[in-house]
Parts: structure tokens; sequence; C-alpha cells
């Protein structure tokens, strides 16, 4: 999916260590096949391929990620959407020519987005139209996690620290002794503080940082796909909630929809987010962060 998945395991029995390792880089793997878009043999490779197609491709592993993350749309009022590829690839292309999409491109390419438009009959998935495109990046790594540690509990391993391109972890268990922490980094200096993580997965999204040229001036590479703008407010947040995927869609979507939403969609979604901004840092009453001097 682009990026590297490390994992953490206390001292123990070699053999034991062996089958755990194997089991996490076998289910990232799988998970690889159905929901990369840098593989054309993929699950959502091949559905893109189609797009417009009503027959769509028979994947009964992506139906149901598909299923995941239109619920997750539909919660999230639309802030999380996984087929905002077009809208996005309108402006890196435009971004590639130092200029803004135009109205009219966006409006166009808005006519491809929006999960309501994605058939799931059974194993059977399609797009609606022609030219629409699903990129699960903002999703891809929490359920490869969540995956991840549904087999490891199976195998009855009992700590774990799970690390998928350093935003997106979960932690199963306590280490020997301890417990896993988490050190929060500050978006512009520094470090928030630090939580521990047991028993839960953790994301971290933010407008700091990948920026798109448009014009004279850089904008933020996280867009609203209700709108198909750049999202203006500066800003980080950490969601946490028992699944990896659930969290990791989360801190996109709170990012759309503002620091005023936060206590609204933790509370919808059973979940602990902190946000930070230029002004300061705000966390939901259960947040269990321990700011650093």
């Amino acid at each position: 999916m682009g990026t590297l998945l490390a994992a953490t395991l206390p001292v123990g029995e070699s053999d034991v260590h062996a089958r755990h390792v194997a089991t996490i880089f076998e289910t990232a793997g799988v998970c690889e096949d159905v929901m990369s878009r840098h593989r054309p043999d993929a699950g959502v490779s091949r559905l893109n391929a189609r797009a417009g197609d009503p027959e769509g491709i028979v994947s009964a592993e992506l139906a149901r990620v598909l299923a995941l993350a239109r619920r997750l749309s539909i919660a999230t009022d639309g802030a999380f959407d996984p087929t905002i590829t077009p809208v996005f690839e309108a402006w890196r292309r435009a971004s590639a020519r130092g200029r803004m999409p135009s109205a009219r491109r966006l409006r166009a390419t808005l006519g491809l987005v929006g999960c309501r438009r994605i058939t799931i009959a059974g194993s059977r998935v399609s797009l609606e139209r022609a030219g629409m495109a699903i990129d699960l990046g903002g999703l891809g790594k929490g359920l490869a996690l969540d995956r991840i540690a549904a087999r490891l509990r199976r195998e009855r391993c009992g700590s774990a620290m799970l690390n998928f391109g350093e935003s997106s972890l979960l932690a199963i268990g306590r280490p020997p002794g301890g417990r896993w922490t988490v050190v929060l980094r500050h978006p512009a200096r520094g470090v928030v503080g630090e939580f521990p993580l047991e028993g839960r997965a953790c994301s971290t999204s933010a407008t700091f940082g990948q920026t798109l040229k448009a014009g004279s001036r850089r904008v933020g590479h996280v867009l609203d796909p209700r709108t198909g703008r750049p999202v203006r407010v500066m800003a980080q947040v950490t969601v946490l909630a028992r699944s990896a995927a659930v969290a990791e869609a989360a801190s996109t979507a709170l990012l759309v929809l503002g620091r005023s939403s936060v206590a609204t969609l933790a509370a919808r979604l059973n979940l602990d987010a902190c946000w930070v901004d230029r002004s300061g840092v705000f966390t939901t009453p259960r947040f269990p962060l321990r700011q650093l001097d």
C-alpha cells in the first residue's frame, strides 16, 4: 500500500515469534492484493478499470471493504469518501501546471464522487459511472491492521505493537512490565505529549506537510469530498478507536469537518480524539494525553 509496516513483539520463544511475524506480513500481503492502487491486478485496480460497467467485478473481500467504507462515509456526513480520487487527480494535474483546476472541471469530477454510487450485490461490486475510481489510502492501512490483529489474537498473541506508515498504530495487550506508549509529535514544534495504547488503534492525519501548488500559492493535500476544495484549516488530528479502520477514516474526516465536530463524531463512532492547531491542543474528555514539560 505504498508504505512500510513494522511490528514490535516482546522477547519470547523464537518459533512463536516467527509464526506471528509470518502471520503479520502474510495478512498484509492479502490486503495488498485487494486494496492496492499500485498493482494493476489488485481488486481495487480491476474495479476502477471497469468503472461504468454494471457487471463490475466479483470479489467478496472487496465487497466487505467497500461496505464498511460506505458506512463510514455516511457516518461522517461525506467527509470521508474513497471515491474522491477523480477530484484529487484533477488537482494533481492542475498543480503540475502550477494552477488550480477550473470550476467547470471541479463540477465535472464532483459528479463522479459519492459512496452511494458504489453498488454492492453479494460479492459483486461496481461503480456507477465511467471515470469513477476508488482509492483506499485513507482506510486501507487501518483495515489491514484490523485483519492482522484478529489473526494474531486467534494465535493467542498476548502483546504486539503494529505500525503501518507511522500514521496508523494498533496495540495488542501490554509489553512485559509496562505499557505501549505513543509519543505524539507537534506538527510545528517538539511534541504534544504521550499516551498509552492498549487494545486500541490510533490514527493521525494532518493538513501540515504535503501540499499542492496552485498558481503562486500552495494549498493542503486534504480535500473536502463534498466541495472538491482543499481544507483550509492547518491542524493535526489523532483518533483512538477499537478499530484501526474507523480511526483512520475518522482522523481524515475530522480535518474536513473541523474542530467543532470533534465531540459529535467522537460520540457517534465511540472514539477519542486529540486536535492540535495553532491555537493549542483540544482533546475529548477520555483521551489519555499526558503533556510533557
